[in-house]
């Protein structure tokens, strides 16, 4: 467990309070930090709470955290259950919108923008973005730093984020990618030197703060059409769902049960059991086609799935036009189909002793995996489903399903089958974060 570097944070505070001046950007309300940390902890460890309008507030309180020994901190989901006395950073005033560039198809925005606020303005321009599946915020940067699946995994990769800028643990600022070039007016992924950018997808601010990030965009198709269909069962609306996007048909190909349909299209009535849905596009002929092939396939598979009724289709194509959001209680990972019967009756059976169950599976990358996730509206204690919820996490890992971004408990037991890749993380964040300031123990103790 991380120990103070200091006690007496006073003059920190001080200068803190002066670099941010408006009232609305600093707090050190015990009501306003409580609401950053997981439920039922103190909040004697989050000292303040700031609030930056630039990068250059981000720098400063950066310097400020430490030269007056605190660590700094960033939102997490699941909550703060800081080691160190420090301060969180909130980026909801860093919410500005920097360019849509349709000719060479990025968006360039601070950490602070949302989905919410982002759509319209790229509807008006002609141009979409890849929606998240299961986001655990509304930030967009956020869900392309840490790789969130995406609604179109079938077709395109989760890695939807080009390059970005961060600033590190010293102050200075990062740039990945081309960005770090002088001259540069592209924003290519790949680094010049060591690809240190990797080590920040996925770490949750571990090692650097995000002040701005360049997300991939897509034209609008000429045409587009989703089919929702209806089955009986799981096995045989994945069955479809993996031979098409084999088949290479569908931007989106999504699978879910009775709940998780409903939870996505607002409770429209008449959900069969299982649906699948398929998100065509291209041009005319190949939308046809590819709607043609959906039928032929599920003769060749001996499958007879039934369509869905109109408004249940167009209530499954209005969801797949803004982003998912993860539920409270879930849990999500990625595996092959082979595996998925083997996997599912460990978490369908315990999570069901517990409450309503919804699923939602994407195949990603046409087929070769499946994203699977189960959400769980609980009958009794929230807190108590929620233990038992992270208690199914080690043996689902060990039966092999894959976290992508690991974090606490999870992490240790990860990682113990892994330790010169432990080794490695530490060394990498005595190097870029020699005082372990960025979001001390949060993600995993290094």
């Amino acid at each position: 467990m991380a120990e103070n570097i200091g006690t007496d944070h006073r003059l920190a505070l001080s200068r803190l309070r002066g670099l941010l001046i408006d009232p609305e950007r600093f707090s050190t309300d015990g009501d306003v930090l409580s609401g950053y940390l997981e439920p039922g902890t103190v909040h004697r460890r989050l000292v303040a709470a700031a609030f930056p309008r630039s990068s250059g507030d981000v720098r400063g309180i950066v310097e400020c955290a430490r030269e007056g020994g605190l660590s700094v901190y960033t939102p997490l989901p699941w909550g703060l259950n800081p080691p160190r006395d420090g301060v969180v950073v909130d980026f909801r005033f860093m919410s500005r919108i920097l360019g849509v560039d349709t000719r060479n198809l990025f968006l360039d925005v601070e950490p602070g923008v949302t989905w919410e606020q982002v759509l319209p303005v790229l509807a008006e321009r002609g141009v979409r973005v890849a929606l998240p599946a299961s986001a655990r915020s509304p930030y967009v940067l956020e869900s392309a730093l840490e790789r969130e699946v995406v609604l179109a995994a079938s077709r395109f990769s989760n890695r939807q984020l080009a390059t970005f800028h961060a600033v590190l643990a010293d102050g200075r600022e990062y740039r990945s990618g081309s960005d770090a070039l002088p001259a540069s007016t592209a924003h290519w992924r790949e680094d010049g030197g060591p690809n240190l950018s990797r080590l920040f997808t996925g770490s949750r601010n571990s090692f650097g703060i995000p002040v701005r990030g360049f997300v991939y965009l897509y034209p609008e198709p000429e045409e587009r059409k989703v089919v929702a269909l209806g089955f009986g069962s799981r096995k045989r609306a994945c069955l479809l769902a993996r031979r098409a996007a084999r088949s290479e048909i569908g931007t989106e190909v999504v699978v879910l049960n009775r709940l998780g349909a409903g939870q996505a299209a607002g409770g429209t009535p008449g959900l069969p059991a299982w649906s699948a849905v398929f998100g065509l596009e291209g041009s005319f002929k190949l939308v046809s086609y590819h709607e043609k092939r959906l039928g032929e396939l599920a003769s060749e598979l001996g499958l007879e799935p039934s369509a869905c009724a109109p408004a249940v289709s167009e209530a499954l194509s209005d969801a797949l036009g803004r982003p998912w959001y993860a539920p409270p209680l879930c849990v999500g990972f990625y595996t092959t189909f082979d595996r998925l019967e083997t996997l599912a009756p460990l978490c369908e059976k315990p999570l069901r002793e517990l409450g309503r169950v919804s699923q939602v599976l994407i195949p990603v990358k046409r087929g070769a995996s499946v994203y699977v996730q189960y959400g769980l509206e609980a009958r009794g204690d929230r807190g108590e489903a929620a233990a038992a919820v992270k208690g199914l996490l080690p043996g689902l890992a060990d039966a092999g399903a894959f976290f992508p971004n690991p974090a606490g408990p999870l992490a240790w037991h990860i990682f113990k089958k892994q330790p010169r890749y432990y080794d490695l993380l530490r060394k990498v964040k005595g190097f870029m974060d020699p005082l372990d300031i960025l979001n001390t123990g949060q993600v995993l103790e290094v």
